[in-house]
């Protein structure tokens, strides 16, 4: 499993991944996998490197979230 911030809407996800790439963080927008899914669908970003940043930075946002998974926790 990858590093990955799920989000309820793509919008989130696009907001959230601008977010990073302002700070040189890499990452992309795929559908939330079922396992981490919450009811319907949803949109997450996977976040090869530097995932400790690059989660703080979406905490302290006001980008609504639903969760953080880091790989090496699930």
């Amino acid at each position: 499993m990858e590093n990955i911030i799920t989000f309820a809407s793509v919008t989130n996800a696009m907001k959230a991944k601008e977010l990073l790439r302002q700070h040189r963080i890499a990452s992309r927008v795929i559908r939330t996998p079922a396992k981490l899914r919450r009811g319907s669908c949803g949109y997450s970003l996977v976040i090869p490197k530097r995932f400790s940043e690059a989660a703080e930075l979406v905490r302290s946002s006001r980008i609504p979230y639903r969760g953080i998974y880091a790989a090496d926790a699930m």
